[in-house]
């Protein structure tokens, strides 16, 4: 292990440790008096400001923050690029008022929207929001948003605009998700799985779902073929040999694990339309990360399901009655998070995610230009 990786590393847990104290701080489940809110907001402001920041600053981490200054050159000078026309748009109207083509601003501009409204979401949907953000960074959504930033812009509109589907007011949610298509495409796919996670899967019909999903699987080369021709961007792309991540996919499984038994224990609470909602996206989250792991980045579909798991976890603690179960629920989902944080910190040197070392553009002499 490199010096710089071992200090990155340090610095991540820092900033972790850090903004879940604060996080720590905010208790959205009580009563609190002007004083106490106005201190509330504060930590909550301090938060958003450590995480804008960090994203903010950083040069060349991740691993597409390279291909993206590309991308945004060509989109300023009218070349041809596959991104969406709003981070074209937002590319020509920041390089614009900017006079030159500043990368860095464009990468801010993503880093504070997509954290206002990750935070925002978890502030005004989470039964505990210190839970939720403890969860939001030890399972790595922070910093997965330094990749793919119009994707994680797009995932947390899906997050905020979950809220709209339970109260079934379907026309904010669509024109969010439209707003949310502008910067990435596939967020489209929520409009009907949302649509259909708000009802009650009956066991019939999750078994019948099972089978669909196992036919597919077995004729994986039609279906492979099929999505490509509906999606041919991916095509001979080195997206088609994405490693299967064993991982994520434990990690999906204990979810439901943890749902499944809360379910059984406690019938009369798991009736909840929330809850089911948050759980069924997660058994549906199990079944395309198992049986539709051969499609081309199919974590970027089965994140728009996870995600939620920011709301569900905290859901589930929080409502169980009896005390002992609750705690002991609590530390283990506590336990499960640190060693996966853990993981995912030692690996995040790898291809693919390219989050170690960290580096800032503000103490680097060099940047990227293009002619």
């Amino acid at each position: 292990m490199t010096i710089a990786k071992l200090c990155s590393i340090c610095f991540y847990l820092l900033l972790t440790i850090v903004t879940v104290w604060m996080a720590k701080q905010i208790k959205t489940e009580q009563r609190l008096q002007a004083k106490q809110i106005a201190m509330q907001k504060c930590y909550l402001l301090g938060i958003f400001l450590v995480l804008f920041v960090c994203s903010a600053l950083r040069f060349d981490v991740g691993n597409d923050y390279h291909q993206y200054t590309q991308t945004a050159h060509e989109a300023y000078v009218g070349g041809y690029v596959v991104t969406e026309a709003g981070f074209n748009q937002l590319v020509k109207l920041v390089y614009g008022l900017f006079g030159g083509e500043y990368y860095e601003i464009v990468f801010a501009v993503f880093a504070f929207v997509t954290m206002f409204l990750f935070l925002k979401a978890m502030y005004e949907q989470s039964e505990d929001f210190a839970l939720s953000f403890f969860l939001f960074m030890t399972l790595g959504f922070y910093f997965q948003t330094f990749n793919t930033v119009r994707y994680y812009l797009a995932l947390s509109i899906a997050l905020f605009a979950a809220k709209y589907v339970l109260e079934k007011d379907w026309i904010r949610f669509i024109l969010w998700i439209i707003i949310a298509a502008l910067f990435h495409k596939s967020v489209l796919l929520v409009i009907p799985v949302y649509f259909a996670a708000t009802f009650f899967w009956k066991k019939s019909y999750i078994i019948v779902g099972l089978l669909f999903s196992a036919s597919c699987f077995l004729l994986k080369g039609p279906v492979l073929q099929l999505a490509l021709k509906l999606y041919p961007s991916y095509e001979n792309t080195v997206y088609l040999n994405t490693e299967v991540s064993y991982t994520s996919i434990f990690r999906i499984f204990l979810v439901v694990a943890f749902y499944v038994w809360f379910c059984l224990k406690y019938p009369e609470e798991s009736k909840d339309k929330r809850l089911c909602f948050y759980g069924q996206l997660q058994l549906l989250a199990l079944d395309v990360s198992v049986f539709f792991s051969f499609l081309p980045v199919v974590t970027r579909i089965v994140y728009y399901f996870t995600v939620t798991q920011l709301f569900l976890l905290p859901m589930l603690i929080v409502r169980i009655p009896d005390e002992k179960n609750r705690k002991r629920a609590k530390w283990l989902v506590f336990a499960a998070c640190v060693i996966y944080f853990a993981l995912f910190l030692y690996t995040a040197d790898k291809p693919g995610v390219a989050l170690l070392p960290y580096r800032s553009w503000f103490f680097e002499e060099s940047r990227f230009v293009y002619k």
